[in-house]
């Protein structure tokens, strides 16, 4: 896509006065800003104007987008083609509306802000969940630089990530939204990004500052996508996080969480399954998809709840009965 200037009258927003009813334009972009016209969808699709180079515009992109664009393994698990570029992430996420992954979103982010003119440098982190384990780098993050100070933007994680960027100043205890967050000094030059959970600290991912490309990129997402045993290709994974509250399917359980609560609800049938990808999460599918994902990967979980269940059930029944041949 070739470089255009996008002058205030070509990327307006329509607002309509509360007092007046009369409909003005509002400018997305300065006169002085040039981004393709592909970035230029992206703000548009989320009602995003630019016109200052600061901290708020990045929380709101950052929310906006985590709100908008769900974090899904839907491309995995279908065994479609992913591939990075910017013209079939603008297609996939913005204008089909079929979300991605953290190598899909946080580079769609990346580039908005690069070319905007802020200072960022993709980051590669190992994901650990609370574990000291060697894992490969799978998870694509963005370093923001700004006003002299450093923060992580990650519009790629899912129902743990943070709504807002997190600033890299170890130790700093930051509440963002509802939730509490920090990044903490590790040995080696290394950092952990945490959330408080269950009333303590958990560290999600742990990353450095070394320098890496595009390139470096390749071998974490192939491993994501294609690696047999990777978690994205064995789980169905679809969540969406709004201002107050997350939505967060995996498997054969959907996870609502609002102010601190989380109501569970088990997926029924493929019936239900497609309503709520097409619904809650707003995702283009057809019937015929969310039948073949509700075989793959919520019916097996249900059968083998239901095994356990049973063999509680008989456990129970046995210890009863022994329990009545003591007493007798």
């Amino acid at each position: 896509m070739t470089q255009q200037a996008i002058a205030t009258s070509q990327t307006n927003s329509l607002v309509t006065s509360a007092t007046t009813g009369e409909t003005t334009a509002t400018p997305f972009l300065s006169e002085t800003v040039e981004i393709s016209e592909a970035l230029q969808s992206y703000l548009h699709d989320l009602d995003l104007p630019f016109t200052k180079m600061d901290l708020e515009f990045v929380n709101q992109l950052h929310s906006r987008h985590i709100a908008r664009y769900s974090f899904n393994s839907l491309a995995v698990v279908l065994g479609q083609e992913m591939p990075l570029d910017l013209p079939h992430l603008i297609d996939k996420i913005v204008k089909r509306g079929l979300g991605g992954y953290c190598f899909e979103h946080n580079k769609l982010s990346f580039e908005l802000l690069k070319a905007l003119g802020f200072k960022v440098r993709l980051l590669l982190a190992r994901v650990i969940y609370n574990q000291e384990k060697d894992v490969p780098r799978t998870h694509r993050i963005t370093l923001l630089e700004l006003d002299d100070k450093a923060y992580i933007v990650d519009t790629g994680f899912g129902s743990l990530g943070p709504r807002h960027p997190v600033e890299l100043t170890p130790g700093k205890v930051q509440l963002i939204g509802d939730e509490t967050f920090r990044i903490q000094a590790k040995a080696h030059g290394e950092y952990d990004l945490q959330v408080i959970k269950d009333g303590e600290f958990f560290s999600l991912y742990r990353f450095d500052l070394n320098r890496y490309t595009e390139a470096d990129c390749l071998t974490g997402h192939f491993f994501s996508h294609r690696y047999p045993q990777a978690g994205f290709v064995n789980n169905l994974v679809v969540s969406l996080k709004q201002t107050d509250t997350v939505f967060s399917l995996r498997n054969h359980q959907l996870f609502e969480i609002h102010q601190g609560e989380t109501q569970i609800t088990t997926v029924a049938d493929a019936g239900h399954l497609y309503l709520l990808l097409s619904d809650m999460f707003n995702l283009p599918i057809d019937r015929a998809v969310a039948e073949h994902l509700f075989e793959r990967f919520v019916q097996p979980q249900l059968r083998s709840t239901e095994s356990a269940e049973n063999a509680e059930g008989i456990e129970n029944v046995e210890k009863a009965d022994s329990s009545k041949k003591v007493s007798q």
